[in-house]
């Protein structure tokens, strides 16, 4: 340690002999006052140039990307103008088909599980009666019926609400 203690001492030996040699005239001060002034000078310039200089590397990359975009509209255009490619659209998106060709269409919305618990008959059930003939005859029989509504089941529209403490024990419509 005591090399290294010395080395430092030396340091600031040599630096004070030097700090101390140094003579300042008029000269030097107006030198160093020029300078000064003249990095003041500059600096905004600087400051300028390099704000101008990140400006147009973001131009440049926007244009680059613009530039690619415009590729691939024409890339796009370029598949438009072939009739491969419109016919194969028009296929997909419109549904279109050649003559004499039949189309199928197949419609995959409903994803069964793959271990389904449902049994399967291999008859096929039909329902004998269809919503209309149940709103039909729902509608004529209530308006052809001669039965009060206690008899019907509802509630009688004139009478009185009934408590709810009341009504805990009774069952609607028995």
């Amino acid at each position: 340690m005591t090399d290294r203690n010395g080395t430092v001492r030396r340091w600031a030996e040599d630096l004070g002999a030097w700090a101390s040699s140094l003579r300042f005239s008029g000269f030097t001060a107006l030198v160093v006052v020029l300078v000064l002034a003249g990095a003041l000078i500059v600096s905004p310039s600087i400051s300028t140039y390099v704000q101008q200089r990140r400006e147009i590397a973001e131009l440049r990359e926007s244009v680059r990307q613009h530039q690619d975009a415009v590729n691939e509209i024409d890339a796009e255009r370029a598949k438009w103008k072939d009739p491969v490619y419109v016919r194969s659209q028009a296929r997909d998106r419109l549904f279109y088909v050649m003559p004499g060709e039949t189309q199928l269409n197949v419609i995959d919305d409903v994803v069964l599980p793959a271990e389904s618990d449902e049994e399967t008959s291999a008859e096929l059930s039909r329902i004998e009666s269809t919503w209309a003939q149940g709103l039909a005859s729902s509608f004529l029989s209530a308006g052809l019926t001669d039965a009060t509504p206690e008899e019907l089941g509802g509630a009688d529209p004139d009478a009185a609400p009934e408590d709810p403490a009341e009504s805990t024990d009774q069952q609607p419509g028995g």
